[in-house]
């Protein structure tokens, strides 16, 4: 099976847009419960440990830990990114742990392309006209998606694919657009700002941002362009790697998980290069030249088990045959280890083997289907008979 041309690789890539409706709806419910999240353990810290949130705790250069800014640290960026990061694993992996098919395409370069085109017309449109909402929420939006993306490239392509550097990248981003929440945050109107500002979270980025010596427009386009900015750099990495890995074409032993694809390396005409033989027409050739060779000892094979079969038929017959010997009231009737003595010799005679003789002692010629009257001794049929017609004797049997 050959791989689809790139064209109809970058095709479906746009296609997969229509499946991604989880993107969209996860975005919209993480930002809302995000927020809800914030407001409520702000408003819980201040509650039961008012005291803490304003103790200075240590000094990291500039910025000053107090209680609320350790525990928005932690309750605000750390968790929330580590959730982000499983979430996007689960929601990219099926039950296996492997990439879903909806993302396994032939040329794994065309996922990335779509979201981007899309954020590279976004960073100009913020270059242009400045840190506009807009302009941020279209960022925001390409650059998850970007990041999903690649990510799911990652994981498809074999030569670089370390799945802990993905989770990484996704707690990172996670990370960044939490901080950009609580950045933004504060602007919110009505009576959503003022219960950020109740939770403690204007105080915790007023001191972050004196802390970095940025404003809070120039803060919130690095933190939304952060998944952009990761994901460009991992394809940069892992097309550097792919080009060294297809350099050392063919590999010699190659393993990859279910997830990936071989790269689609060169031909290589070097015969002296480590690594399994490339298939070719001669090879072809050659398979077909020798197959037929194989037909006769088939056949040998077959008609050895044919004969090995008719012996084994043979021997069965000859095993299940019986020796009966009848002797007549005119032969002496021999004592038991003479009987028992030339059933053996006629054994041996007649086969090789042990048989089982059964000798039958019949006065007077009788055969097996006579009997003979106890009282008189006249011979009267076995079975149809069951008194003597000579004495009246009842026959016993």
């Amino acid at each position: 099976m050959t791989d689809r041309p790139p064209a109809v690789e970058l095709r479906r890539s746009v296609a997969v847009l229509a499946t991604e409706w989880w993107l969209v709806a996860g975005g919209l419910a993480g930002y809302l419960v995000f927020g809800a999240w914030v407001v409520a353990t702000g408003l819980a810290f201040d509650s039961f440990v008012p005291g803490l949130a304003t103790r200075t705790l240590t000094a990291v250069g500039p910025l000053t830990v107090t209680g609320l800014v350790a525990f928005a640290a932690v309750a605000w960026l750390v968790a929330p990114a580590m959730v982000a990061a499983w979430l996007l694993d689960r929601q990219l992996s099926n039950v296996s742990g492997n990439l879903v098919d909806q993302y396994r395409i032939d040329h794994p370069g065309a996922l990335p392309a779509p979201s981007g085109v899309l954020m590279l017309a976004a960073t100009v449109a913020a270059l242009v006209a400045g840190p506009r909402p807009p302009v941020l929420a279209v960022m925001a939006l390409a650059g998850v998606h970007l990041l999903v993306r690649t990510i799911a490239f990652g994981r498809r392509v074999y030569s670089f694919s370390p799945k802990l550097l993905f989770t990484a990248m996704a707690a990172a981003s996670g990370l960044a657009l939490a901080a950009a929440w609580l950045v933004h945050a504060p602007r919110l109107p009505g009576t959503v700002g003022e219960r950020v500002a109740g939770a403690g979270v204007a105080s915790v980025v007023e001191t972050a941002l004196g802390a970095a010596g940025v404003g809070s427009g120039t803060a919130l386009g690095v933190l939304v362009a952060v998944p952009a900015l990761l994901s460009g750099l991992y394809l940069v990495v892992q097309t550097v790697v792919a080009a060294r890995v297809r350099s050392r074409a063919p590999l010699s032993n190659p393993t990859k998980r279910a997830e990936q694809r071989y790269p689609i390396m060169p031909p290589v005409a070097d015969s002296s290069r480590p690594g399994p033989p490339t298939p070719s027409a001669n090879d072809d050739s050659q398979q077909a030249t020798t197959e037929p060779s194989s037909e006769p000892a088939t056949d040998e094979r077959t008609a050895d088990a044919a004969d090995t079969d008719e012996s084994a038929v043979t021997t069965e017959e000859s095993d299940d045959r019986s020796h009966t010997r009848v002797f007549t009231a005119e032969e002496p009737i021999p004592d038991d280890e003479d009987a028992m003595t030339t059933v053996a010799t006629d054994a041996d005679e007649d086969d090789d083997g042990w048989v089982d003789d059964t000798a039958i002692f019949s006065p007077d010629g009788a055969t097996g289907s006579d009997d003979e009257c106890g009282e008189c001794g006249e011979e009267i049929p076995r079975e149809s008979v069951t008194f003597c017609p000579n004495c009246g004797e009842r026959v016993r049997r």
